[in-house]
This record gives C-alpha cells, sequence and structure tokens, in this order.
C-alpha cells in the first residue's frame, strides 16, 4: 500500500507540472491537487491501521512486552522446580535411610561372631528382658564349640559347650537368642539327626532302672514342629528286679522295637559336654 501511495503521489505532481504551460484558474490547479493529496491520505490511513494490527500481534506474541504474564509463567515453571527439588530431596533422603538400615543388617554369622568377641549380648529365653554376654560365663566350664543348623532353617546356630551339654544360641531379627539350654541331670542337653532333620535332643537318667528322652524338631528356632518321647522304667518302680517298660509317644512297645529306635538316634546323637 505504501508503493501505491507514493505512485499516486508522483502521478499527481507530473499531472501538475505538465499544466503549468496551461492557462488555468489558480484556484482549480490547487483544489485538484489536494483532492488527490486528499485520497492518498486515506490510503496511508489503511497502511497505518494494518501496521497498528500488525503490531498489536507482535506484542500478544513476544512475552517480555507482558511483564505480568511472564512473571507469572517464570513463578510457576519455579515452583514446578521447587516441588520437584523437595520430592527428590525426600526421595534422596529415603533411599539413605534403607541404604543405611540395609548396612546396619547383620547375617547370622556375623552376630553370632559379635557375640564370641563380646561385642553384643543375647537375650535370655525364659525372660526376653534379660540379656547376657560371653563375659558372664566361667570359660573353665565353658568353651565356644561349632556352628551347626540346629533348626532347619538353612543358617547355623552357635553351640557354647559346657555342662549339662552347654547352651545352644540363635541369631535372628538382627539379635541373638538363647534357643536351648541343659539344665541339669534330667536335662542332659546334645543333638541328632533322625529322619533327615536335626534334633535337640533333652537326655534323663537321673536314677537307676530310669532313662527318659525329649526330642524337639525346629523349622526356625521360633517354629516347633515336632516332638517325640521314648525311654524305658521299671515296670513295677518299687521292685528292682521287675522287667523292664519301653515307650513310644507314651505307648509301650516291644524292646527290639525300642532297641532299634535307639540304635538310630544315639548313632547319630552328638554330645556337646565341656
Amino acid at each position: 500500500m505504501r508503493k501505491i501511495a507514493m505512485a499516486a503521489i508522483a502521478v499527481v505532481m507530473m499531472a501538475a507540472l505538465s499544466s503549468c504551460g496551461q492557462t488555468k484558474d489558480p484556484e482549480d490547479d490547487k483544489s485538484g491537487i489536494m483532492g488527490s493529496i486528499t485520497g492518498i491520505g486515506d490510503d496511508a490511513g489503511e497502511v497505518q491501521e494494518i501496521q497498528n494490527d500488525d503490531s498489536a500481534g507482535s506484542d500478544d506474541a513476544n512475552p517480555s512486552e507482558n511483564p505480568e504474564e511472564a512473571g507469572q509463567t517464570v513463578t510457576e515453571i519455579n515452583g514446578e522446580e521447587t516441588e520437584n527439588a523437595k520430592e527428590s530431596s525426600v526421595n534422596q533422603q529415603e533411599n539413605s535411610a534403607h541404604i543405611e538400615n540395609a548396612d546396619s543388617e547383620k547375617t547370622a554369622e556375623e552376630l553370632l561372631d559379635l557375640f564370641i568377641n563380646g561385642s553384643i549380648s543375647a537375650v535370655d529365653s525364659t525372660d526376653s528382658t534379660s540379656t547376657f554376654y560371653i563375659t558372664d560365663f566361667n570359660m573353665d566350664a565353658y568353651s565356644v564349640g561349632e556352628k551347626v543348623d540346629l533348626d532347619n532353617d538353612g543358617e547355623s546356630e552357635l553351640i557354647i559347650n559346657g555342662p549339662y551339654g552347654g547352651i545352644y544360641l540363635d541369631a535372628r531379627d538382627n539379635k541373638v537368642y538363647e534357643f536351648a539350654t541343659g539344665e541339669g541331670t534330667a536335662l542332659i542337653l546334645s543333638y541328632t539327626y533322625y529322619n533327615g532333620a536335626v534334633w535337640i535332643m533333652y537326655s534323663n537318667r537321673s536314677s537307676a532302672g530310669f532313662e527318659f528322652y525329649h526330642m524337639e524338631k525346629f523349622e526356625g528356632a521360633d517354629n516347633l514342629v515336632a516332638e517325640m518321647n521314648f525311654g524305658e522304667e521299671l515296670a513295677d518302680p518299687n521292685n528292682a528286679e521287675s522287667e523292664m517298660k519301653y515307650t513310644l509317644n507314651g505307648s509301650e512297645i516291644s524292646y527290639d522295637e525300642y532297641t532299634e529306635l535307639c540304635s538310630k538316634i544315639f548313632a547319630a546323637q552328638v554330645d556337646t559336654y565341656f
């Protein structure tokens, strides 16, 4: 439109020049020229309006020309970044806590070694609030024995050899627990292999003409899955010359059945006396 307007002005000027040699009323010439210029001005007004429209579109397209909207956008972005940073920080803290907890968890082997070294205590089997250290033992009467899977859970327990069979210790839940203990001539502790598993055995030979055995099978030290009782005693406790009676789980069995059972159990028995 600007080129068209300029061309129109040039045409008017040429017409004015060409008429200079003609005799005309000066007012007529002035009126014609001004009329032509007035018409060109209308076209120029259209050009200005288009330019203004273009400028308005340019203002909307450029965020920097609208500081309030630009500031709002930056605030929203910064807010999202801050929230993401907080979530990332929380995740890092949780991961760190998880790693720290994982590092603090000890294997059964490590826990038992820590007990042997005197670094940690063991929980009493009869009182969970009571604990003891290896230094509480008279090591003239006790000794550190083998590590054996006594409860059939795939992890070894620790044997402290000692009077009446000593003490067996289990490690679980990041602690050491007393698992079994000998308690006098009526409860002499040992273990044996029977029917493909390890059994804890308590023997009672406290009087003449009497033997009684109690066996326990575990699948994890806190999970007793089977028990067995067998023994021999005088048929008449008041007569030392009476015949012997043999029992298995409260039922009387023959001598042959009893001796066969004993041969299997005692052949695989391991004493833990010191």
